[in-house]
């Protein structure tokens, strides 16, 4: 029995603890997107800022905001009153500030409505993708007292248990109440637990219902209210306790109940709108507004009578309450935003954190996933992949529909800020973009040429340039299992051409005379040391892109090549926060000199070439480019279709296209600027070489600024 009561207490003595996570106190992970952070001079529109403003669960009202997560727009002038936020690398306190764009920019960034402070930065909390939990599926915003209503919170106390503040545990006059209304309405009507044996029931013992689990109940509830202190106690209750389901997840603690009911924080919570998620606690499902909402209305009412009863509020005030309309929000079951983007970070994140603390310790995880990038991109996913179905022979989707992927990166940091990895999550969660491997084809080229132009840096005679003149002709090439014979792709032949022509034009014969002429090895090597992992055969067919690769490396290896050289590796994930706001987990930045700049920037140079005069140049017309570019346009080889890749100078994030092979830049203006590289991979039955016009205007729309990598779009029949 003594050991007993000291497993009892120490279990009691571990609810304050942020570490615990036991049977009915679990908390989900959160997964939020990348958030929008503006400064004064920072290219930022109306419809950038308020479509991150809804994305984040801001509410617009038509006076002034006066509670935080409210915004109002008056021209192109924002009133927001920032909520509270707990970032990585500061904690916003919540409040009132004031940005005006002007031209396309933000003009002012200011604390305050009427005479606002200057203010350095803002931000706009992020976009919550996920939620990770276990099979439970309970979701928990854990609260302090202090920031509950009193009003609320005497309203669950008269509801569940009015002597709560006389006994010590258990209320043996509540108990006889209960039990002679029970007789007299010979039925349940009442129960006649206190709200210290209601919580310790639902943390540390089973639903059964028999005299040995009522009494260890009794037992624990005492030993609560050793522990703990009333105030402790209703904090815990008010938390912890069932007050509804949205779809498959339960909600749990009045500030689920409130963000659910009434689309308001706990703080929010008006007399009948507290009185109501009181009212409902003895049968959530049953006083649900969302199934009856009369008796939601009744109970109401009920909670209301007995907080006049209890003294807790006047007569006045209760008829008043009453007498208020409530509104309830339009809650329909949460979904999970950019799913593949999603597996892709809990995949990360599994390899140091443990699996039971990633769903039940309430972590909250910083992605770099750029919202609106990622909506361009799994709409220019869809389109493309609709549009092979089109062009296949059997003139739709059938029993093969066309699967599409795309990643985008940016270049300086390794952010992933785009990621999809198939057309329809719910049809097929396979993740193309990290773990299918293709053929790249022609996209493969430019390494050869990254190779060749860093021969001079390594000593050979005569150097490799973007000058070398090639041979492209039929010609036949002996390689270990037999004569090879390459072709072009539309039979036709350039004869003597320069390095930089072939590029452009994407030679086949002439690119495999340049890859004898620097060595497969050496390809090879600069492939991996830009960031290419999967196995490479050292065969003269690897410069035409014959081995497998994953887009998101290829993308990486084309972003290494937009840094200058320098290969950093990909990440999803700026950083982990436990419930108190402490980092647990961050990334491992690798980087690693890929290729000497100088090599870099003369590669960057031709590639100027497909863009200007070669194989991409229909692009210039497409997307009104009047400045140089850089590109690869993939000529198809077997069972493929093209792709590109293309970036600019001085810019920053990035949009790619799929499917059937188009890429364009595009997106949000962001600080710091950066530059980033996606790539798309696709398969279909069959299709012509011409890239997909609408994935290019879905493509164009991913935003106007910042430096682009646009890596391969590879197609491929499976």
């Amino acid at each position: 029995m003594a050991a007993l009561l000291i497993w009892d207490w120490f279990r009691l003595s571990s609810l304050a603890s942020q570490r615990y996570s036991g049977q009915g106190w679990k908390f989900t992970t959160r997964v939020y997107a990348d958030w929008l952070e503006l400064r004064e001079g920072d290219r930022a529109g109306e419809a950038l800022v308020r479509r991150a403003l809804e994305r984040a669960g801001y509410r617009r009202v038509r006076g002034r905001p006066a509670n935080p997560a409210e915004f109002r727009q008056r021209g192109s002038v924002f009133e927001i009153y920032l909520r509270p936020f707990v970032y990585p690398d500061r904690v916003e306190r919540g409040t009132p500030v004031l940005l005006d764009l002007r031209d396309g920019r933000v003009a002012q960034v200011g604390d305050g409505f009427t005479k606002p402070k200057p203010r350095r930065v803002t931000r706009i909390d992020p976009e919550l993708l996920a939620e990770f939990s276990d099979q439970a599926r309970e979701r928990r915003s854990y609260i302090p007292l202090s920031a509950i209503p009193r009003h609320v919170a005497l309203a669950v106390v008269a509801s569940e248990d009015r002597r709560f503040f006389k006994h010590w545990g258990l209320d043996l006059l509540g108990i006889g109440r209960a039990t002679m209304r029970n007789a007299r309405a010979r039925a349940v009507v009442e129960g006649g637990s206190t709200i210290s044996q209601q919580l310790v029931k639902n943390l540390f013992l089973s639903r059964e219902r028999n005299v040995l689990r009522k009494g260890h109940e009794a037992v624990l509830a005492f030993l609560a209210e050793l522990r703990y202190s009333k105030e402790q106690i209703l904090e815990f209750y008010l938390n912890q306790i069932y007050l509804g389901q949205r779809g498959s997840w339960s909600l749990c603690g009045v500030e689920e109940a409130a963000l659910y009911y009434f689309n308001k924080h706990a703080n929010e919570l008006t007399l009948g709108e507290g009185a109501m998620i009181a009212g409902v606690i003895p049968a959530p499902n049953k006083f649900s507004p969302y199934r009856d909402p009369g008796l939601a209305r009744e109970r109401r009412d009920q909670v209301l009578a007995d907080m006049a009863a209890c003294g807790f509020i006047g007569e006045d005030e209760a008829r008043r309450a009453r007498e208020a309309p409530l509104r309830f929000a339009p809650n329909p079951p949460p979904v999970t935003r950019a799913p593949y983007f999603v597996d892709y970070v809990r995949e990360t994140l599994a390899r140091d954190i443990p699996e039971a603390h990633l769903l039940t310790r309430g972590l909250s995880v910083f992605t770099t996933l750029d919202s609106r990038a990622q909506e361009a991109a799994e709409r220019a996913v869809r389109d493309g992949a609709r549009e092979a179905d089109w062009r296949s022979p059997a003139g739709g989707a059938g029993e093969n529909p066309a699967q599409a992927a795309l990643v985008a990166i940016e270049p300086s940091t390794g952010a992933v800020r785009a990621l999809v990895g198939g057309r329809d999550y719910a049809e097929s969660p396979f993740n193309r973009a990290v773990e299918s491997r293709r053929q790249p084809g022609s996209a493969f080229k430019p390494f050869v040429y990254v190779a060749a132009l860093d021969t001079p840096f390594q000593g050979r005679k005569p150097p490799l340039t973007a000058a070398t003149m090639l041979t492209d002709a039929p010609d036949s090439f002996r390689t270990s299992e037999g004569m090879w014979a390459p072709r072009n792709y539309e039979g036709t032949y350039a004869g003597q051409v320069t390095a930089a022509r072939a590029l452009a034009r994407s030679l086949n014969v002439a690119t495999v005379r340049l890859a004898l002429l620097v060595g497969v090895e050496n390809i090879v090597r600069t492939a991996r040391s830009l960031g290419v992992e999967s196995r490479l055969r050292q065969v003269p067919s690897l410069a035409l892109g014959t081995s497998e690769v994953t887009p998101i490396e290829l993308t990486s290896a084309y972003a290494s090549i937009a840094n200058h050289g320098l290969y950093v590796r990909p990440v999803a994930v700026r950083a982990v926060l436990d419930r108190g706001g402490n980092i647990v987990w961050s990334p491992r930045r690798e980087t690693r000199r890929a290729v000497r700049p100088e090599t870099a920037h003369m590669a960057t140079r031709l590639l100027e070439g497909p863009i200007l005069y070669g194989t991409a140049h229909n692009v210039r017309g497409e997307f009104g480019f009047l400045t140089p570019r850089r590109g690869r346009r993939a000529r198809p080889t077997t069972r493929t279709t093209p792709g590109s890749w293309a970036s600019r100078r001085r810019s920053a994030p990035a949009c790619g296209s799929a499917a059937t092979g188009a890429a364009a830049s595009g997106s949000p203006a962001r600080r710091p600027p950066s530059r980033s590289g996606p790539a798309s991979w696709a398969r279909r039955s069959r299709g012509g070489p011409r890239p997909s016009s609408s994935l290019r205007r879905d493509s164009s729309r991913c935003g106007s600024t910042g430096r682009r990598a646009i890596a391969p779009a590879r197609s491929a029949r499976t």
